[in-house]
C-alpha cells in the first residue's frame, strides 16, 4: 500500500485505512511501500531502540542534526536517549520506520516520528519527524506522518505545534500560507512556534494539511525536555 498520494488523514470524510491507527499496543505493526516500491515497517519505539537511535543520530549530517535537534550537540546524552525511547505512547508517542537488509537478516531504522502533548493544553502536541540522510525524498517522512496523524486524532489531538528556526523563511512562509498561527516561542533558541489545526479545510490555498505537514516535517524541531 502506498501513501505517497493518500487522502488527507486529517479529513474525517476520507476512507478508512485497512490497518488500525496506533493505539499504544506494543505489538502494533503496519507495512507500507515507498515511492520506489521499497517495503518499510512502522512500529512503536521501545527502550530497546536506544542504541540503534544513538547510531542513527551519528549518521545524520551536521546540518541535519542542527535543523532537527537545534542545540542537542554532536552526540545524544544517555538521558536524552532514555527520554526519546522510554515513552508512554499516550502523551508522548513515538513510532519508527525500518527496512530489511538485502539479505533479509537484519533491520535498519530509517526514521522516527513523534509528538508530545503539551501540559495544560491536552488537544495540542509538539511534533517532529527525522529521517536518516540517505533516505530523504523517498517517501519515508510521508509514511511516518500519515501514521502520526492517525495516532494523534485517536488521542484527541486537534492541533500540532511546529517549532522552526526564525531564519527559515521558506518554512515560515509555507506554514503562514497554510493558515498556521504563530505563537510565542518559549526559549531564546532562535525558534518560532506555529500551531496548525488538524482537520481544517485548506483547499482554497491549494494545500491540504497532509501537504503542509509533509513539507514542514523535516524542519520541525522538537525542543526535547526532561
Amino acid at each position: 500500500m502506498s501513501v505517497d498520494s493518500p487522502a488527507d488523514p486529517s479529513d474525517s470524510s476520507s476512507g478508512s485505512s485497512p490497518d488500525p491507527a496506533f493505539d499504544g499496543a506494543p505489538g502494533w505493526r503496519v507495512t507500507r511501500s515507498l515511492r520506489d516500491g521499497t517495503i518499510v515497517t512502522v512500529r512503536p519505539v521501545t527502550p530497546e531502540d536506544r542504541e540503534e537511535l544513538r547510531s542513527a543520530f551519528r549518521e545524520l549530517s551536521p546540518e541535519s542534526r542542527y535543523f532537527r535537534f537545534l542545540n542537542i550537540g554532536p552526540e545524544p546524552t544517555d538521558d536524552l536517549l532514555t527520554y526519546l525511547t522510554s515513552v508512554d505512547q499516550k502523551d508522548h508517542v513515538a513510532i519508527g520506520a525500518s527496512m530489511e537488509s538485502p539479505d533479509l537478516k537484519t533491520e535498519r531504522g530509517i526514521g522516527i516520528a513523534r509528538f508530545v502533548r503539551l501540559e495544560g493544553s491536552p488537544d495540542t502536541a509538539e511534533a517532529a519527524i527525522t529521517v536518516v540522510d540517505d533516505m530523504h525524498r523517498r517517501g519515508v517522512a510521508t509514511v511516518l506522518l500519515h501514521e502520526l496523524l492517525r495516532a494523534a486524532r485517536l488521542r484527541g489531538i486537534h492541533t500540532l505545534r511546529a517549532d522552526v528556526l526564525a531564519d527559515n523563511d521558506t518554512m515560515r512562509a509555507i506554514l503562514e500560507r497554510s493558515g498556521a498561527r504563530k505563537v510565542l516561542a518559549e526559549s531564546g533558541e532562535g525558534t518560532l512556534a506555529y500551531d496548525l489545526a488538524i482537520g481544517v479545510e485548506r483547499a482554497k490555498e491549494g494545500l491540504s494539511l497532509f501537504d503542509v505537514l509533509r513539507g514542514a516535517a523535516e524542519t520541525m524541531a522538537l525542543r526535547f525536555r526532561r
